[in-house]
């Protein structure tokens, strides 16, 4: 499943097509190990698309924007389930993909670097009212804080940590 190369030509599909083919995919990566699925579902997810972008703190949605028939750019979204492992050492399994498209309102925190793309007018409007780039642009900036945080140490804390490491 790692090694998968998708070869289709989404701008021939009609909206119905599209749809159903998406759902084919999401089916093909349901109940595999996700020890390398992931990334591969990512990558051909990103070969179909104009773009692809995940939320801010959620890496198991994926929006993306797809070109299909009469050059209308489309919303899919992919929500990766995970089953727990039984054991540590075992990568858990992506159990159900669900793909989704505008009509869900879940989807409505749809990005707005995917929206940008889209042709579905009355969707892009309700995902600004319902998700504005302010509040996505707050939500990556606290993520990368986050990630900052974790990594600033004070000199104290450094030494603490270090202190058994090294002897003289």
């Amino acid at each position: 499943m790692t090694q998968s190369i998708l070869n289709a030509d989404l701008s021939k599909m009609s909206y119905e097509q599209f749809q159903e083919f998406m759902r084919g995919l999401a089916q093909l990566y349901s109940d595999v190990n996700s020890n390398g699925n992931y990334m591969s579902l990512f990558k051909d997810l990103k070969t179909l698309a104009k773009h692809v972008e995940r939320l801010p703190q959620d890496f198991f949605t994926f929006y993306g924007a797809y070109e299909i028939a009469d050059n209308q750019v489309v919303v899919a979204v992919f929500r990766i389930n995970l089953d727990a492992p039984m054991h540590s050492d075992t990568a858990p399994n992506m159990t159900i993909i669900e793909v989704s498209f505008a009509e869900d309102e879940r989807n409505l925190q749809c990005p707005a670097q995917v929206r940008e793309y889209l042709t579905q007018t009355d969707y892009v409007a309700q995902a600004e009212k319902a998700y504005p780039q302010i509040m996505e642009d707050l939500l990556w900036e606290k993520e990368r804080e986050k990630r900052v945080a974790k990594l600033n140490l004070s000199e104290e804390d450094k030494r603490l940590l270090f202190e058994d490491a090294i002897e003289l």
